[in-house]
């Protein structure tokens, strides 16, 4: 006598395994950016991602020093964009939760690609350094569809 599962046992017990795995897998991993100035590397993400006009944004930026990998605390920075049309958005880097992060909130005004950068500095007797980079912003959703924040 075997101990089997009847066929349809067996394709339940595959569910319940498929399931459990992509449960302990958790969320997609976010698509961050690595940027790298003289003396520093930045990780930036974004919430939501990719970014859509007319919500908030959230970036998140983890700065590591570039020869020591140390995370570099107490920093200023600044993160700022432009679109094609000109429109300025800017916002100065807050400390985060965790060492050597900060976060910043932008808010788009219209979809399309816009130029960013950041400038940042370990204490305001060094010089800043600057990163740029282009985003993509999605057409914003309709209210309804929008996260509450």
């Amino acid at each position: 006598m075997t101990n089997r599962l009847p066929r349809g046992g067996r394709t339940l017990a595959a569910t319940i395994l498929g399931g459990a795995l992509l449960a302990a897998c958790g969320a997609a991993p976010r698509a961050d950016i690595t940027l790298r100035s003289d003396h520093f590397e930045f990780r930036v993400s974004s919430d939501p991602s990719p970014p859509r006009a007319r919500e908030p944004i959230i970036y998140t930026v983890t700065v590591l020093d570039r020869n020591t990998r140390q995370l570099v605390d107490n920093g200023e920075g600044q993160i700022y964009a432009t679109s094609i049309d000109r429109v300025n958005k800017y916002d100065s880097f807050t400390p985060g939760r965790e060492a050597g992060t900060y976060t910043a909130r932008l808010s788009y005004t219209t979809a399309g690609d816009w130029a960013l950068g950041m400038r940042f500095r370990p204490d305001s007797t060094k010089p800043l350094e600057k990163v740029e980079w282009t985003q993509t912003v999605r057409a914003e959703r309709p209210i309804s569809e929008r996260p509450a924040h």
